[in-house]
């Protein structure tokens, strides 16, 4: 397998207690041609007080975020969107050790490959889908199309050597739910981080969703950092949208939430629509619409205890069988090099820098004929 790497250095944002909120709602529900309208919030979840006993206390605890949910799509439905973002854990958050801690938070996600299903109609159709409902009725009630983070519980046969001694299996998942409220799309997160609530899925998922305005591809958090599932839904599946639910942790230099997603965007020739948790205390914020021309709304906010909802046009891309960009700048053919200022170690390997000493600047730093550049302004 031959994996294409274009390296991309746009992790330039180094951000000391910013706020910046770029463009976050559109005036009215007007659309130009050619545009969709998505919207994405950053959700300060609220995480239960104790562990639930039954699913009935779960749903009670975890009520309050979907309330906040309703008010975040209700503002994006006045608005014209016709696509919302929820992040990764913001229904529950992610302080579960053991999967008996989160059991009684899941339900049971059918494939909508198998099947056709819309709960905000048909909510007897299966027992403990009070949480599909709820978010399928906002879809619907909207007619939005809406993607949610949320955990599914998969039976399995205990013949099979695999299946967990709780006879089930459980999965971080993606969810997604078309203007009428009916189930399209599930996506099993593969590439799970210390999350030890849950089980990683034999093979990759490649799930994605067609609608009037893009294909649109979904994965989660540290799945973009890995070849599968990211990598195939670009070049073998043709998605030109990628929806996003993250909790994603700042990690500086370079897994700075704005500068990874926003760079992935660019070099995949993808709009990417990142929704990620507030926790800011933890480190948990940076979310935002990018395009392969750049960010268009972004919020990342490390003093406020407040989320924030970003509603943006964004240009329907058509790639006619131009996947990747063309117009890179390569510094090597141009000889533009500047020397570095010092050396350092990161995640114990040695990289040269240069000294941010100027309010506002453009800069490059290179190692070998692998360049990258910054152009910067203090705020």
């Amino acid at each position: 397998m031959v994996t294409k790497i274009i390296s991309v250095c746009l992790f330039g944002f180094m951000f000391f207690n910013i706020v910046h909120v770029s463009e976050m709602l559109l005036l009215g529900t007007s659309r130009k041609s050619g545009f969709y309208k998505a919207a994405v919030f950053e959700h300060a979840v609220i995480f239960p007080e104790k562990r639930a006993s039954s699913y009935d206390e779960a749903v009670s605890q975890m009520f309050p975020n979907l309330d906040e949910y309703k008010r975040q799509a209700d503002i994006a439905g006045t608005l014209g969107a016709d696509i919302i973002v929820f992040p990764e854990d913001g229904i529950y958050g992610y302080l579960f050790a053991t999967p008996s801690d989160i059991e009684n938070y899941l339900e049971y996600i059918p494939d909508p490959a198998q099947v056709d299903w819309t709960p905000c109609t048909e909510h007897l159709r299966y027992e403990r889908t009070k949480i599909q409902t709820f978010l399928s009725c906002l879809a619907k009630n909207n007619s939005i199309y809406l993607v949610a983070n949320y955990g599914d519980k998969q039976p399995c046969q205990k013949t099979d050597p695999s299946c967990p001694k709780n006879g089930h299996f459980q999965y971080n998942t993606n969810i997604v739910f078309d203007r009428n409220g009916k189930l399209i799309a599930r996506y099993h997160k593969q590439n799970l981080y210390f999350e030890t609530q849950f089980n990683t899925p034999t093979t990759p998922e490649f799930i994605y969703f067609d609608t009037e305005f893009g294909r649109f591809g979904t994965f989660t958090c540290f799945d973009i950092l890995f070849h599968d599932p990211a990598i195939p839904l670009i070049e073998k599946y043709n998605v030109t949208d990628i929806v996003f639910p993250t909790a994603w942790m700042d990690a500086l230099p370079f897994f700075s939430a704005i500068g990874y997603h926003s760079s992935f965007a660019l070099a995949y020739n993808v709009n990417f629509l990142s929704a990620n948790l507030h926790y800011p205390e933890e480190r948990f914020q940076g979310s935002g619409i990018y395009t392969p021309e750049g960010a268009l709304a972004f919020y990342y906010n490390r003093s406020s205890p407040n989320g924030r909802l970003l509603v943006k046009e964004v240009p329907i891309l058509n790639h006619n069988g131009n996947r990747y960009r063309t117009n890179m700048i390569s510094f090597a053919e141009t000889g533009i090099f500047k020397n570095y200022d010092f050396q350092g170690k990161v995640f114990w390997d040695t990289y040269n820098f240069v000294s941010l000493k100027s309010e506002k600047d453009n800069l490059i730093v290179c190692q070998g004929d692998l360049c990258c550049s910054l152009r910067m302004k203090r705020d």
